[in-house]
C-alpha cells in the first residue's frame, strides 16, 4: 500500500495570502449581512415573539424616540454575527490548514464542532429552561409595572447567551491542561482565570449588586474547575 500523501506548506508571497484572506472572509461576510438584513426586516415579529413566550408583551414599553431603532439594529446584527460564526471557523481552519501538523488539524475538527454544540445547546437551556424559572424572579413586582424594551431584550440575551458561553469554560479548561498552557495548579493562571470568570459574571448577571454575581461566579467557577477535572483524570 503506498504512503499517505501529506500535504506541503509552500511558502506563498503577502500579496497571495491577502488574497486567499479576503475570499476566506467574503463567505462570512456576505451570510452575515443577509441575515442582519433578513432579521431586521421581520425584528417586529422576532421581538413579539420573544415577549410572547415569556409572558413580558404587555410589560415592556418605550422610553426614547430611538430605542425601538436600536433594538431592532441591535437583534439584527446579533443575529447576523451568530449565524456567520459556523462559517468564519470553518472558513478560518481551511485558511491555516496548511501549516497546522496533522495532529493540529485532528484536534481543530474536534474541538471546533464541540465547541458550537455547546454555545447552541447552553443557549437554548438558557432560553427554555433558565429563563422562565429566573424571571418570575427577577421581574416580580406590582401587575402594572413596565420595563424597558432595550433593557428587557438585553436580559433575555444575556442570559441565554450566557449559557451558552458558561458551557464553554469546561472545554476551555479541558485544552488549557491538555495543551499545557496551565498546570492546573493554584498559581497565577487560576487567579487570572478566576478573575475572568468574575468578569464574565458581572457581563451576564442582571444585577451584579445582588447575590446572584456570587451565584453566577459559583457556577462559572465549578464549570471551570469540571474542565480541569476532566483534563486531569483523562492526562493521567
Amino acid at each position: 500500500m503506498a504512503p499517505a500523501s501529506h500535504r506541503v506548506d509552500r511558502p506563498q508571497p503577502l500579496p497571495a495570502h491577502l488574497v486567499e484572506l479576503r475570499r476566506t472572509l467574503l463567505g462570512p461576510l456576505v451570510l452575515f449581512g443577509s441575515v442582519m438584513a433578513a432579521t431586521f426586516s421581520l425584528s417586529d415579529d422576532i421581538l413579539q415573539a420573544m415577549l410572547d413566550y415569556h409572558g413580558l408583551a404587555g410589560s415592556v414599553s418605550i422610553y426614547t424616540p430611538t430605542e425601538f431603532l436600536r433594538v431592532r439594529l441591535s437583534l439584527a446584527t446579533l443575529a447576523g454575527c451568530l449565524s456567520a460564526l459556523p462559517l468564519l471557523l470553518l472558513q478560518s481552519y481551511r485558511f491555516a490548514h496548511s501549516g497546522l501538523t496533522d495532529r493540529e488539524r485532528a484536534f481543530a475538527r474536534r474541538t471546533i464542532p464541540f465547541s458550537l454544540a455547546l454555545f447552541a445547546g447552553g443557549t437554548v437551556l438558557g432560553w427554555t429552561v433558565f429563563l422562565p424559572r429566573l424571571l418570575p424572579l427577577l421581574v416580580g413586582g406590582p401587575a402594572e409595572a413596565q420595563f424597558s424594551l432595550a433593557q428587557t431584550v438585553g436580559l433575555l440575551l444575556s442570559l441565554s447567551l450566557g449559557t451558552g458561553i458558561a458551557l464553554q469554560l469546561p472545554l476551555l479548561a479541558f485544552i488549557a491542561r491538555r495543551t499545557g498552557v496551565w498546570d492546573g495548579g493554584l498559581a497565577h493562571g487560576r487567579r487570572l482565570a478566576w478573575g475572568l470568570l468574575l468578569a464574565l459574571a458581572l457581563l451576564v448577571t442582571p444585577d451584579p449588586a445582588t447575590i446572584g454575581l456570587l451565584l453566577t461566579t459559583a457556577l462559572l467557577v465549578l464549570l471551570f474547575e469540571t474542565g480541569a477535572w476532566l483534563a486531569r483524570g483523562a492526562h493521567g
